[in-house]
């Protein structure tokens, strides 16, 4: 998986749904990102910082829930 960096657009699915997205920030090494996006997921409302765990899935820093998949748009 090439590495998602700030500004790349995304496509977020979580709990079955997929939306559109953007990364707002990255961290250099890419595990840490900020989401933005126009819709709720996990109770978040526009944006989700969310880290990469050592599984290879991504998570909503704000507690336990399901892993987020996030796909660079081609």
């Amino acid at each position: 998986m090439a590495m998602i960096k700030t500004g790349n657009r995304i496509m977020i699915t979580c709990e079955g749904r997929t939306v559109e997205g953007e990364v707002l920030l990255a961290s250099p090494n890419g595990r840490s990102l900020m989401l933005r996006f126009e819709a709720i997921l996990l109770g978040c409302v526009g944006m989700m910082p969310v880290f990469l765990d050592d599984d290879g899935k991504y998570y909503s820093l704000f507690g336990a829930g399901p892993p987020i998949e996030i796909t660079r748009e081609q």
